[in-house]
């Protein structure tokens, strides 16, 4: 009687080592300058978001929700069963499971050193939003911070508000994106061409807790935003998901992409938009007493917006919110973000460039 031969396996480590090479040549070649942004931001990422966008854009369902969701159950049925054999000692099983985990881990790793990681090493967005170079300074600074509160209470006057004083928008979220898209149409080659169709998140509430109030999901190209936000924070945040579909990895950046975009647009809502958010962003990098005097020089209506989203904001603040900015923290830095979730409010310079440049201009 002939014996049996074994059938050989797929061999584990070659594909292991393989897949992990792979993502070690992505990430050293994404730290290139050059190739950063010719190779990937303008090439290779490009095009392949490209065809990614024009398939979610057919979707109306927030894919990366859908994907949450079943890793979430997934995963907590994974963890079951892996001590479910560990208990039973299938030892051999429990290495089989490990085993597809780590090619799944390092998969996804290689798909994101191609789909964004580059991004966070392209040049910067300055130059393509036509900003002069700047250095900031007190009389700048408290300079751009009178003038953005001016304009503010400008077209403040232009919004229909409800009886919270809250204002009330003209058109809907679909139409929001279209309106964007037009803007960004108009800032040039640095930013990808196509059009990006923004999701809003149906859990919204949810990452409420988490403190999130928008996400790109990468894998699917995907511009995601939470609409449990007050209604002058929808046109930036927006604007700011659609700047990381359109090659835009570093948080600072997609922000003040975002507020130079809005703050420059005729469309009254997407200008107080950006007002509401640059005045913020320097009042807060005033003085104490400078602060003060150009507070109370905002209209009674703004300053009861700004208290009514402190509200808002604050009813979500607790433990998940902190575990969530700890973990942004901590993949922002881990992407070469050395300032980490600090670095969402590193627009001031921009924003006081943005202003010489307007005044400038006049």
């Amino acid at each position: 009687m002939k014996a049996l031969k074994k059938k050989r396996g797929v061999p584990k480590l070659p594909v292991l080592s393989s897949l992990a090479l792979c993502a070690a040549v992505i990430f050293l070649a994404a730290n290139i300058p050059a190739l950063s942004e010719y190779f990937f931001a303008r090439g290779i990422t490009r095009g392949i978001n490209w065809v990614l966008t024009r398939i979610v854009n057919l979707i109306p369902a927030s894919l990366y929700e859908v994907a949450a969701e079943f890793l979430i159950v997934s995963g907590i049925v994974l963890l079951v069963r892996l001590i479910y054999l560990l208990a039973k000692r299938r030892f051999s099983l429990f290495v089989k499971y490990i085993y597809a985990l780590a090619v799944i881990a390092l998969s996804v790793l290689l798909a994101f050193g191609v789909l964004y990681a580059p991004l966070y090493n392209r040049v910067s967005v300055w130059n393509a939003l036509n900003l002069p170079e700047t250095q900031v300074s007190s009389e700048n600074l408290s300079a751009a911070a009178e003038y953005y509160v001016g304009e503010l209470n400008e077209v403040s006057l232009l919004m229909r508000r409800d009886e919270k004083e809250n204002i009330v928008p003209e058109y809907g979220f679909n139409a929001l994106c279209e309106k964007l898209n037009g803007e960004f149409s108009s800032l040039g080659s640095y930013f990808a061409g196509y059009d990006v169709k923004a999701k809003a998140v149906v859990l919204s509430v949810p990452m409420s807790y988490l403190g999130i109030t928008g996400i790109f999901f990468p894998f699917f190209a995907e511009a995601n935003v939470n609409t449990d936000i007050p209604s002058y924070e929808l046109p930036v945040t927006i604007a700011h998901e659609m700047a990381h579909a359109k090659g835009v990895s570093r948080e600072n950046e997609a922000n003040l992409t975002a507020y130079v975009l809005c703050i420059e647009s005729e469309d009254a809502y997407l200008r107080y938009s950006g007002l509401m958010n640059a005045v913020a962003v320097l009042l807060n990098a005033l003085p104490q007493e400078e602060y003060e005097i150009l507070y109370g020089k905002l209209s009674e209506k703004v300053l009861q917006e700004y208290h009514n989203a402190g509200d808002h904001y604050a009813k979500y603040e607790g433990l998940l919110d902190s575990v969530s900015s700890f973990f942004n923290d901590l993949f922002l830095k881990s992407n070469g973000v050395q300032s980490g979730t600090k670095s969402y409010g590193e627009t001031t310079r921009g924003l006081v460039a943005l202003y010489t440049r307007l005044t400038s201009e006049t």
